[in-house]
């Protein structure tokens, strides 16, 4: 995640029921746009239902079809230099190192359980700040999930700066309260926002808006992919045809190699 975090800052000075009057409508504000965010998920995940079993099943074939076809062309270029066994294990060396499969980045990783030791709910002295420290916690849950480091340290820093105890029951106690919740809240809707600007910016969200306005053409875009992809999966079953006979030509003891790694061979 990237978004432009700043260091922590107290709330502005002010009479307490003019920042209670500003927390509230933060939190209204925040209660909007986490409405938005969770309808907008919904309205995207709608759309991915009915758009993956007429498309997404049809691309993901033409996707590893495509990706079968490079490695035995590849696997047969090398094949002529005679290092064809040399080239597959680089491509599983390489399989293993996939963006699916890296580790969560060491220094997210320590940022995270220094913060996770400040914040354990089990230090809380009431169910308020139970209560926070929870949120602060699966705050911090989703930065180390994204690898998120910069995130993390805000996060810290932020929790640093609210661990001086509030002394008192006046005012000017109460007051100091809400300016924490009112730092809180400012947090969470420039959070909000930049999910619902991650999730606008998705594939599957633009692609949702190029099917409503293609609608509004009288145009049915998904059957339109559909019909494209098909073209380009009969285009790809050729190429593999290709192959086959490419490798087809090689010596005997090359072919077998080569159809054994690849499982291009056989028909």
């Amino acid at each position: 995640m990237t978004t432009a975090l700043v260091r922590y800052r107290p709330a502005e000075a002010g009479s307490y029921f003019h920042r209670r009057g500003l927390l509230l409508r933060l939190r209204r504000e925040l209660s909007a746009l986490e409405r938005e965010y969770a309808r907008d998920v919904e309205k995207v995940r709608q759309f991915e239902r009915r758009y993956r079993p007429a498309v997404g099943e049809r691309y993901d074939e033409l996707e590893r079809l495509r990706e079968r076809i490079d490695r035995a062309w590849a696997a047969l270029s090398q094949s002529s230099n005679g290092s064809a066994s040399g080239w597959s294990g680089s491509v599983d060396a390489s399989a293993e190192s996939g963006p699916g499969r890296a580790p969560p980045r060491e220094e997210a990783r320590e940022l995270f359980l220094e913060l996770a030791r400040r914040i354990h709910p089990d230090l809380a002295s009431d169910a308020t700040e139970r209560r926070r420290r929870h949120e602060v916690m699966a705050e911090a849950t989703l930065a180390y999930r994204d690898g998120d480091a910069r995130r993390l340290q805000w996060l810290i820093e932020h929790w640093q700066a609210e661990s001086d105890p509030i002394l008192g029951f006046g005012l000017s106690s109460l007051a100091a309260k809400t300016n924490r919740q009112i730092a809180w809240t400012r947090y969470r809707i420039r959070e909000t926002q930049y999910s619902l600007g991650q999730l606008h910016a998705s594939p599957i969200a633009r692609l949702m808006e190029e099917h409503e306005q293609a609608r509004t053409e009288g145009r049915n875009l998904i059957l339109e992919i559909r019909q494209q992809i098909q073209q380009e999966l009969e285009d790809a079953y050729r190429d593999l045809e290709r192959v086959r006979q490419a490798i087809g030509d090689l010596e005997p003891e090359r072919r077998a190699e080569v159809e054994e790694e690849l499982g291009v061979g056989a028909a």
